[in-house]
């Protein structure tokens, strides 16, 4: 297996863009390709929503860059809470900035006592070929996967496996989301018998509290690092490259059930001591007045540090 890391990779990838434009004018000016071999999906003809079910997008990653979060939005400055309550709120929300960011503008560090692993079942390596990426869309896959490769989630490898890369157009018509179709790797999946937290449970506690605290853990599966093995396992492939994972990737079928555990123990002490709500999952705290769910919100921002 050889690996390309840091500066070295993002340069690999610079050449591997270049001579891939090269080859994508050449072959357009030939004639189309066959049907299979093509891989996008107009949103007029197949939407985000029809590929959800199946496979799963990557969120989009832009260069990280400093986080200003607004203490003047209504839901912190509404009408209904006291001067006081307000206060206690905006000092909470600021004693943890450095802990919050932007949708795409920043990663989790790396969860402790937690890792992806894949098992397989000794089944022999999958390597599937890359799809053919038509011209006008490989500048946006090439600064998806820069994007990728600066931020230490991906590298190059050479492995035995390979799953293929599926572009979907966004609803403007323009702009991409990259997916991965792990279905062939996710058939041979030993999967992970762990209790996630029924829908109709949760809907049930929503009675009990008059307000909502809502912590959305930004890109989590990327705080959860992968095993060697987990690495060439769910390689991927496209027209720039041949990659590897080194945070575990959205689409495969034990990702949910790896980091729902991850948030089960780490809540697990504070459940007990009845600091928070026994009704918390993954993302959200539900508590039922305004000085209670800035306490609450703090015992939990304070784990996540």
């Amino acid at each position: 297996m050889i690996l390309s890391m840091g500066p070295e990779a993002v340069a690999e990838l610079d050449t591997t863009f270049v001579s891939a434009t090269h080859v994508s004018i050449a072959e357009e000016t030939q004639d189309p390709a066959e049907d299979d071999a093509t891989y996008d999906h107009p949103a007029a003809e197949a939407g985000l929503e029809d590929y959800a079910h199946v496979l799963a997008f990557l969120p989009d990653l832009t260069e990280t860059s400093p986080t200003t979060l607004g203490y003047s939005a209504p839901n912190v400055q509404g009408n209904e809470h006291a001067s006081a309550e307000q206060s206690r709120l905006v000092a909470m929300l600021r004693s943890h900035e450095k802990i919050m960011i932007a949708s795409g503008n920043a990663l989790p560090l790396p969860a402790y006592g937690v890792v992806c692993d894949i098992d397989v079942q000794g089944h022999p390596p999958i390597k599937q070929r890359a799809r053919r990426v038509p011209l006008h869309y490989l500048q946006k896959l090439y600064e998806l996967l820069k994007g990728l490769l600066k931020a230490g989630l991906i590298t190059f490898l050479d492995s035995p496996w390979a799953s293929p890369i599926v572009i979907v157009l966004k609803k403007n018509g323009k702009d991409i989301r990259l997916c991965i179709d792990y279905k062939r790797v996710n058939a041979i999946t030993a999967i992970i018998e762990y209790a996630m937290p029924l829908v109709d449970d949760l809907l049930t506690e929503l009675g009990h509290y008059r307000w909502f605290c809502s912590l959305d853990a930004a890109i989590g599966f990327w705080a959860v690092m992968t095993t060697l093995r987990t690495r060439k396992t769910s390689a991927f492939v496209c027209a720039l490259g041949h990659f590897e994972w080194l945070r575990m990737p959205f689409g495969l079928k034990n990702a949910p059930m790896i980091y729902q555990r991850m948030i089960d123990n780490v809540l697990w002490g504070v459940i007990q001591r009845g600091e928070v709500p026994q009704s918390t999952n993954a993302d959200v705290a539900m508590v039922c007045v305004l000085w209670t769910c800035c306490k609450t919100a703090r015992t939990m921002l304070r784990w996540c540090v």
